[in-house]
């Protein structure tokens, strides 16, 4: 998705989609516009974090040589390099979780609440790519960050809570609502109109 410095100049404000207002959405080729335009959004997003989770699915698989090695350069014990398996189950979950939201938020009906929602969405991600970043150090800096990542990690799994139980709350108490004239999400190189998933934020993503 690029620099985060990057994204302040566009439509999208980093995770939150900006509706256009004004004549350029007025008229039916605009409008037409904005739709598709915010579909890809979220689904661009959707994608990215499905190819990032895939990507952190191989890095959890090398996580083993990775303890070893760092064990071998550092001569930490092996309990002592098991942060690195932790911070790599916390990448996957997140990855999962952040996936799932931005098929959510395409439904989402925008009301106060949905300022807060992509708030912990963004502290999420953000928390994630500095983890991961951390995580793809070479393993002779790993042992001087290990206070860093282990911080980080629980830091990134604090807030998949907060975001989980404060969205499925919403719903519960019936302050977040589904916009119902959407297009289906899928894939929009075969723009069907069928779904190709579902979003069910209160299952644990």
């Amino acid at each position: 998705m690029g620099l985060w410095s990057e994204h302040g100049t566009s439509w999208y404000n980093c995770n939150r989609f900006e509706e256009k207002s004004g004549t350029d959405g007025r008229d039916a080729q605009a409008k037409s516009r904005q739709s598709l335009e915010r579909y890809l959004h979220y689904y661009n997003r959707y994608a990215n974090h499905e190819q990032s989770a895939k990507l952190d699915k191989d890095l959890y698989i090398k996580t083993e040589r990775k303890m070893m090695s760092l064990q071998t350069a550092s001569g930490m014990s092996w309990i002592e390099v098991q942060f690195l398996e932790t911070a790599s189950q916390a990448l996957q979950q997140c990855r999962q979780t952040l996936k799932w939201t931005y098929a959510f938020a395409y439904y989402l009906q925008r009301n106060n609440l949905t300022e807060i929602f992509e708030e912990n969405q963004k502290d999420l991600e953000m928390a994630v790519e500095s983890l991961s970043e951390m995580f793809e150090k070479p393993t002779t800096e790993l042992a001087a960050l290990k206070v860093d990542m282990m911080d980080k990690t629980s830091y990134c799994n604090n807030r998949r809570v907060i975001l989980l139980d404060d969205t499925a709350q919403n719903l519960k108490n019936g302050k977040s609502n589904r916009q119902s004239d959407l297009p289906l999400l899928a894939d929009p190189l075969r723009y069907t109109g069928e779904w190709k998933f579902t979003v069910d934020i209160t299952s644990g993503l």
